[in-house]
């Protein structure tokens, strides 16, 4: 709503909605379905404080969520991109790949997130999650090797690159996108493989370590795990499914092999009352009798 924050919340209209979400025509499809349900909720909400036409959340665009990614990377391709990647691409992709963190996490992960009692990284990450993970073998050894260092809240990767290619001083926030792409040609891995593939690989790993959708969804950081079903979707394999649909028939077995247990209350055992006008055809359902037998 950057076009039209000057306005009040009143005079929202539709064409309004449609100057907004014009430039998110060359966005991917998971970016534009993420914005436009942000952009409904926002609207949801100030039609309820503010006064706003009561349908207009109903303007938004509605864009189809994307199939789930399911590119992951082999244990080759791992071995081969951290054995030919400098340091600080090293370290970047160990975050990326052993822990799971997304790119700008890990760009940021710097002296002051270590815990030395711990042997654990403790930082910030997508949606303002405070997220704390343990340090890898490999992740301690480039740790205890870094350089003293006056500044603990400077990026690793810039403590392990001093200078970038052209000389210069590496910024606060840095990107990898560039040095992943050359490395990838360099060891003559996949084209499509991209750094975000890295965090869905270590989802799947942990899941087949684990089978324990809550040991994901912490390792990922995410709030919900919903999300953390989209990195598991389709990944489940023949092999997989086999001994499911198994333990589904021996639970069948079972069950039907038990005595069936009737669902009606357990009545007392009966004796026929002395004076009952039906006494030989007596029993406890007779409509004649006149013999109250208690529920057990």
């Amino acid at each position: 709503m950057q076009l039209h924050g000057h306005l009040l919340a009143r005079d929202l209209e539709l064409h309004h909605i449609q100057d907004t979400v014009r430039p998110w025509r060359n966005f991917a499809a998971h970016t534009k379905n993420t914005y436009a349900k942000c952009l409904r909720r926002f609207i949801r909400w100030i039609e309820q404080v503010a006064g706003t036409q009561p349908t207009l959340n109903q303007q938004v665009p509605r864009y189809r969520q994307p199939a789930p990614r399911t590119v992951t990377a082999t244990d080759d391709e791992r071995a081969l991109l951290l054995k030919a990647a400098s340091p600080a691409l090293r370290w970047f992709l160990l975050l990326c790949a052993d822990l799971g963190l997304r790119h700008r996490t890990a760009a940021s992960i710097c002296p002051a997130n270590y815990d030395r009692a711990t042997n654990s990284l403790t930082f910030i990450t997508k949606g303002n999650v405070q997220q704390t993970l343990p340090v890898t073998p490999d992740l301690k050894a480039m740790l205890i090797t870094l350089p003293p260092v006056t500044d603990p809240h400077v990026p690793i990767v810039n403590l392990l690159r001093r200078t970038d290619k052209g000389g210069r001083i590496p910024g606060p926030k840095p990107r990898f996108t560039k040095q992943w792409q050359a490395l990838k040609r360099r060891c003559g891995v996949r084209p499509e493989l991209r750094i975000h593939d890295l965090r869905r690989t270590v989802a799947e790993d942990t899941w087949h370590a684990t089978h324990d959708l809550r040991a994901v969804q912490a390792v990922l950081g995410h709030t919900s795990p919903a999300t953390t079903a989209r990195y598991l979707a389709n990944r489940l394999s023949l092999a997989d499914l086999t001994p499911i649909i198994a333990q589904v028939q021996q639970l069948r077995a079972r069950r039907s092999a038990q005595p069936a247990v009737s669902n009606r209350p357990m009545r007392a055992t009966f004796n026929p009352c002395e004076h009952c006008p039906k006494q030989k055809d007596c029993t406890p359902t007779h409509p004649a009798c006149q013999h109250e037998v208690p529920d057990a």
